[in-house]
């Protein structure tokens, strides 16, 4: 088994876009910083995201060794095997010349053991990820966060191109769950899997958007019932719910409000989710926190559509 960290994250499952060709994330630019020069601040660095060629492996190997103890590190066969085997799932964070700072990589599965991080099943419903790394000169600077929130993303988008993957799965030790809870998964339990001296813990991100064939859509209308101040607090608890049910509990359900022709709001909030029946869509909706504490007049109506359908991203 490897586990391997960004200053010490863990392995797990996690989806990735598959990709052969370097690409930037346009809208992030890293602010590297230089701690021996009284913390100054050096120029914006963009992080630039691709696959791996065979002659990045040993380099990988290298950062995989510094950032593990020798009994959590991934051989250097292993990582050559997910590289020849499971290149869509192997990516390389880069600085813009190219200077490879992290990476993760992992494989496909249909079973969450430890045999599953020595093979690789292109049609598993999950992708595990066995290495999370980061180089030492980067670490604590948000290059781990926006390595995972590109993968999410990825995973996402892969799931909506119906690549049947069910969940993301990962294992961490205790003084890193909350950085995985930011990132959308939830503590599902301590693991079984035993791996060094340390207990570990499985967490989850269910990755779905479209509605199941046992579900139908469900529609909540609503209008503010107290002035907006008053409401304001609970409309920060009301997307927090959301996130959550989204991104831990992997329900298909979106929600905003409507605005006139100026895109001024007024027009009232306006919720879609799919559920099994009128009684679950409702027992979710009896949760929003904006019912939960008397904020609007709402009514929850089932949707029938009769041309085209809803699909949520």
């Amino acid at each position: 088994v490897t586990i391997l960290s960004c200053s010490s994250l863990s392995y797990g499952l996690i989806f990735l876009q598959p990709t052969t060709t370097q690409y930037h994330r346009n809208l992030h630019l890293f602010k590297a910083t230089n701690k021996d020069d009284n913390d100054k601040e050096l120029s914006s660095v963009p992080l630039i995201y691709r696959s791996p060629t065979s002659s990045d492996i040993l380099q990988c190997y290298e950062i995989e060794k510094s950032s593990y103890p020798s009994n959590e590190a991934a051989s250097l066969s292993s990582l050559q095997y997910r590289q020849e085997n499971a290149l869509q799932y192997f990516q390389l964070c880069c600085c813009s010349d190219n200077k490879i700072i992290g990476f993760i990589c992992g494989t496909r599965t249909n079973n969450f053991r430890e045999e599953c991080m020595t093979t690789h099943d292109p049609l598993g419903s999950l992708l595990a990820i066995h290495s999370v790394v980061v180089t030492q000169e980067y670490r604590r600077q948000g290059v781990a966060t926006e390595m995972m929130k590109q993968y999410l993303e990825h995973a996402q988008q892969r799931q909506n191109d119906n690549n049947n993957i069910s969940s993301i799965i990962l294992l961490a030790k205790e003084n890193l769950l909350g950085f995985y809870v930011k990132c959308g998964f939830r503590v599902n339990c301590p693991s079984p899997i035993m791996h060094g001296d340390d207990l570990w813990y499985e967490l989850e991100k269910v990755i779905r958007c479209k509605k199941e064939e046992t579900e139908s859509w469900f529609c909540k209308t609503e209008q503010f019932k107290r002035p907006y101040l008053e409401v304001k607090p609970y409309l920060e608890e009301h997307k927090e719910w959301m996130v959550r049910l989204r991104n831990q509990e992997g329900r298909c359900i979106t929600s905003g409000y409507r605005v006139d022709n100026q895109g001024k709001p007024g027009g009232g909030g306006l919720m879609f989710l799919a559920a099994k029946n009128y009684e679950e869509a409702l027992s979710i909706v009896l949760q929003d926190p904006l019912i939960v504490n008397d904020c609007v007049e709402w009514t929850l109506n089932g949707w029938n559509s009769q041309i085209g359908d809803i699909e949520l991203r």
